[in-house]
């Protein structure tokens, strides 16, 4: 039977703690595209029910970002 070393079982605990970091970040990041999405047809309906609906299209299909 072997045992754990000290060395081996920081590897483990150190890659799953790498894991749950990613998947964090990774959730985090989802829901702040999320939110931005969710204010981008936000302000596009109130556009839209102002009459706008040009510029609500260009809000919608990211027309004003310069860099995406």
């Amino acid at each position: 039977m072997t045992s754990i070393t000290h060395t081996s079982f920081y590897n483990v605990t150190c890659k799953l703690c790498v894991v749950l970091r990613n998947a964090l970040i990774a959730f985090f990041v989802g829901m702040i595209a999320l939110g931005e999405s969710a204010g981008r047809a936000r302000a596009a309906r109130e556009l839209a029910n102002m009459g706008r609906l040009e510029e609500a299209k260009a809000l919608i299909l990211r027309r004003d970002e310069k860099d995406v």
